[in-house]
This record gives C-alpha cells, sequence and structure tokens, in this order.
C-alpha cells in the first residue's frame, strides 16, 4: 500500500537481531517477527497533520515560498531515487538493502513531517488567540520556580552559557541522527519507536501551542534586550520577528528555509530530551545521548526562552507518549532485560 510520503509500507524489516555478548548482533537475521515502517499509526497522524494543514491554508490563504521548499524536495527526491537504486541492484546484501531501505523511508517521511509541522506550527500562530506569557508566568510563580533566579546563574557562568547554548541548537540534528544511528546499530523497532513517539509528541505539542501563543520568558521579563551581557547573542528571541509578523499579517508568509519553531507552551525542545532518552534506553548510546539531553534540557529556559512551565509540561508529554507507545503490543519486550528485543 502506498503510504503517505510516496514509499510502501508493507516492507517488513527484523524485530529481533541476534544477541552475541549481551549485545544485539545487527548482521544475523532473525525470523521473530516483523514491523512494517513507517507503520500505520505513523501514516495515519501524518495524514491527519497534512489534512489539518491544508484546511488552514484554505483559512489563512499562506504565502509559502517555493524556493524555500527546494531543499526539502531535493532530499526527498533524492532518496526515493536511491531507494529504487538499491532495490534493483542485485550486488548488494539482503541486510544492507534492507538497512538503506528503512534510512531512505525515514529520512523522506521525517523531512515531509518536519515540512508540514512548521507549516501547521506558523499558520496556527496566526490565528488570534491572546498571548498567554502572563498566564504562564504566573503559573511559573503558583509553583514556586524562580526563572530569573535560573536566568542570571547561568548568565554569569559564561563557559556553562556555552554549552547551554551550543547543546540548544544541535537538537534537531541531534534527532535525526538519533534515528540514523538506532538503524545503522540494527535497532530497527527502536527506530520506529522513535520515530512514532517524536511525530506524535510533535503534533500534540504543536496543537496545544496554538492555544497558547507567547513572546515567551526572555521578551516577557527583559522587553528590550539589548542590554543582556555574558551571551554572544541575545537568547531566547530567535522567534520573535517571526512570531510578530504572523500575529499582525492579514496574509501570512512561510519560508521554510528560516521558519523557526514557535511553540512555547509545552515545550518541545524539552519533550525532545526525553525523546531522545526514551530511544536510546538499554542501548551502547545510552549514556551519552542521556548526557546531551540532560544538557538540552538545561539550555531550555534560557535559549528557548521558556517559562519552566513549558518544561514541565513538554517533559510531561514526552513521558507520557513515550510509556504508551511503548505499552503497545507490537513493542513488548522493548525495554526489557533482553538486549535481542531491541
Amino acid at each position: 500500500m502506498p503510504s503517505a510520503v510516496g514509499m510502501r509500507v508493507d516492507s517488513n524489516y527484523d524485530l529481533r537481531a541476534q544477541s552475541v555478548d549481551g549485545e544485539p548482533d545487527a548482521f544475523v537475521a532473525s525470523s521473530r517477527g516483523t514491523l512494517a515502517f513507517p507503520g500505520t499509526l505513523n501514516i495515519v497522524l501524518l495524514t491527519s497533520v497534512i489534512i489539518s494543514t491544508v484546511f488552514l491554508c484554505i483559512y489563512t490563504g499562506p504565502e509559502i515560498g517555493l524556493i524555500s521548499s527546494l531543499p526539502y524536495v531535493f532530499i526527498i527526491s533524492t532518496c526515493l531515487a536511491l531507494s529504487i537504486y538499491i532495490r534493483r541492484r542485485s550486488a548488494f546484501s539482503e541486510l544492507f538493502v534492507e538497512r538503506m531501505q528503512l534510512i531512505l523511508k525515514g529520512v523522506v517521511f521525517i523531512f515531509v513531517a518536519l515540512a508540514t509541522l512548521r507549516i501547521f506550527n506558523h499558520l496556527t500562530m496566526n490565528l488570534s488567540f491572546p498571548l498567554a506569557d502572563p498566564l504562564l508566568n504566573s503559573w511559573d510563580k503558583a509553583l514556586g520556580l524562580n526563572w530569573m533566579a535560573y536566568f542570571r546563574f547561568v548568565q554569569n557562568n559564561p563557559p556553562l552559557a556555552t554549552l547551554l547554548d551550543v547543546a540548544y541548537i544541535g537538537f534537531d540534528g541531534a534527532s535525526l541522527l538519533g534515528f540514523l544511528a538506532l538503524v545503522v546499530m540494527g535497532y530497527f523497532r527502536r527506530a520506529r519507536y522513535f520515530c512514532e513517539i517524536f511525530l506524535v509528541t510533535a503534533a500534540v505539542a504543536t496543537v496545544i501551542a496554538m492555544f497558547f501563543p507567547a513572546v515567551a520568558a526572555v521578551v516577557f521579563n527583559f522587553g528590550n534586550v539589548s542590554h543582556l551581557q555574558g551571551f554572544s547573542s541575545a537568547p531566547g528571541i530567535y522567534h520573535i520577528e517571526q512570531l510578530t509578523a504572523l500575529r499582525v499579517a492579514e496574509t501570512p508568509s512561510i519560508n521554510l528555509l528560516t521558519a523557526q519553531g514557535l511553540a512555547t507552551f509545552p515545550s518541545f525542545h524539552a519533550a525532545g530530551g526525553i525523546l531522545l532518552i526514551a530511544g536510546f534506553l538499554r542501548t551502547r548510546l545510552f549514556f551519552p545521548v542521556a548526557a546531551f539531553s540532560l544538557t538540552m534540557l538545561a539550555s531550555v529556559p534560557v535559549f528557548g526562552g521558556h517559562y519552566f512551565v513549558d518544561v514541565l509540561a513538554g517533559t510531561a508529554l514526552a513521558l507520557t507518549v513515550s510509556f504508551l507507545n511503548a505499552c503497545r503490543p507490537c513493542y513488548h519486550g522493548l525495554f526489557g532485560a533482553d538486549p535481542a528485543y531491541y
């Protein structure tokens, strides 16, 4: 059956790599069971997001630069062409073909989802919901969370600020590399699980964020940020220009090359850190991935400009999605002690 991204979804991938000395051996096939990629959940959810985005486009009549979509078109078309080429070459081993097909399908799916969700996110910010900053700031105070004290702590420690800045910027690349790493290591079930929890969490976070547009904590607390010291550039304001333009524009304009994520509550960066940890739990890369994710989580209030409640909500959402998806029968044993099920 053709998928929403133009690739077949009935190709199956090994669920269970045989274990050797306690580690999964991706080079040994097993007939234990198979899972299709990207799977029904991913296809249904992505289709729903695409349909919702189309309706929003009809309602708002946006201007989406065709030139800005060319990199996405190039990446997707290249992956599709490579997929056809690899399937037709008999010289490649079966495992290599399976692994490359999964990588190429995953990249296509991720970029289609990324472009669609980014457009959806920007179009929702064109709607007339009031700014939620006073509410979000009051929730921080009600919980006894001192955002300003944390900001000043990071500001007064330049090496820490630099580390957190790098971690925050590196999140998008780390997410894509995470999927690729799982496939390369032979964790095929993990790769699909990881893709699913990212898409579900991103879609839910974007829908919730639609009702809580915000300039976010840095701008709300400081206003003019040009006087801030201790940073190479003012943190937490990367989204302001695009958010302001979308909220006042009669016809929203979106450039996919420069479009920033505009969700404040819940924080998807915070959610993404948890998703990375969940995806790599009980794998060989768990500890370095967890170290990066926790560092990135610490960067979110300052460099993402998020309130602490944004971070808490993003974390809670990611934990919920990760747990519920892991409970599905197709992922039985995924987090068990036997690495052969990973």
